[in-house]
């Protein structure tokens, strides 16, 4: 792959970037229904795509924006890069690199994210599990049923703008 390629790899993905937080915070958030975690599952699609480093760049970079937006505190940096990374190398060695093994990765990574935002609320006290888990489920689900569009626009920049990772 040339410079030229690479450089055009990575536009290719910052406008993917940008279209799914417009998508996520523009366009759905306005809506009445819990807001998805498009971001952190972006992550997951590019590592599950592109492998770990790429992953865990594109999660970094998801990371910042997420910050950025307000979502969640400056933590969702480094773990939305752990994330990226995590998903590259659950592709690459154990799961497969398609639809079912980002389905997988994403499913792994959104349970263990709402038990660490369920269980950090609990011990702070900050609420009740009820109530909660009433915030925690339907952000879950529409996570889970937006994580296959996330998925087709990182599938676009991968397949027409060529892959950076080779195994």
């Amino acid at each position: 792959m040339t410079q030229r390629d690479a450089i055009l790899k990575v536009v290719a993905y910052g406008v993917a970037l940008f279209a799914i937080t417009v998508i996520n915070y523009y366009i759905i958030g306005p809506l009445p229904i819990s807001l998805p975690l498009m971001l952190p599952v972006a992550a997951v699609a590019m590592g599950t795509l592109e492998g770990a480093k790429f992953g865990a760049g594109y999660g970094l970079a998801a990371g910042l924006v997420m910050s950025a937006a307000g979502h969640i505190t400056p933590l969702c940096v480094p773990a939305l890069a752990a994330v990226g990374w995590a998903s590259g190398l659950m592709t690459q060695h154990v799961l497969r690199r398609d639809m079912v093994g980002h389905f997988l990765c994403t499913l792994l990574m959104l349970l263990v994210w709402e038990l660490c935002q369920v269980g950090s609320r609990l011990v702070t006290g900050v609420a009740e599990l009820i109530p909660l888990l009433k915030v925690a489920g339907p952000e879950l689900l529409w996570s889970v049923m937006f994580s296959f569009p996330v998925y087709w626009i990182g599938r676009f920049c991968c397949k027409y703008y060529g892959r950076i990772y080779h195994e």
